[in-house]
């Protein structure tokens, strides 16, 4: 029986298809520092558990922008 083991890391091309975009992007995101992860030779080491937490953290962040921004608009009409 062949056991499989679980990565714990995403390389940047695997962070970008788990997040469902560019891979340009993910590289972008992680050499300003938004996307965490670690630098080893000349490829990023991404952990999974951290590349959730960031993606959960931007949708609740956007979300509260979008709310803000629609209350404002509601204020304004009244």
């Amino acid at each position: 029986m062949k056991t499989t083991i679980e990565p714990l890391v995403y390389t940047a091309t695997e962070a970008a298809q788990a997040l469902r975009t560019r891979p340009d992007l993910v590289l972008l995101r992680l050499e300003r520092g938004e996307i965490p992860g670690k630098r080893e030779g000349t490829g990023w080491k991404i952990p999974k558990t951290l590349l959730q937490a960031y993606i959960e953290n931007e949708a609740i962040r956007e979300a509260k922008e979008r709310r803000k921004a629609h209350e404002k608009m509601q204020d304004k009409k009244v």
